[in-house]
């Protein structure tokens, strides 16, 4: 995990800041409602015009993920496993 964070990087090609950083963390550690709120759209690898972030990098490995967020004051209807979000995050990054 540690390694494919390494090779993430941001919209512009840099490394992911530390707070980034630990969100990612954060999430995989303990996939909840309020950890995948914070990290969902941390861009993890530079693409021309967008960058792929966690939640589209999920929705390649997993295209049954919900493609929609909650509505407002909703919880999101499905919170990705921690199995599933280290493939997504090899995905971005390789």
């Amino acid at each position: 995990m540690q390694i494919d964070l390494d090779l993430a990087a941001g919209m512009l090609g840099k490394p992911l800041t530390e707070d980034a950083r630990g969100r990612v963390l954060a999430v995989v550690a303990d996939p909840s409602q309020e950890t995948w709120a914070d990290a969902y759209g941390i861009i993890l690898a530079p693409h021309p015009g967008f960058g792929l972030t966690l939640w589209q990098a999920v929705l390649a490995v997993d295209p049954s993920f919900p493609d929609r967020g909650p509505a407002t004051g909703q919880p999101w209807p499905r919170i990705p496993t921690t199995d599933l979000l280290e493939q997504a995050i090899n995905y971005a990054t390789r």
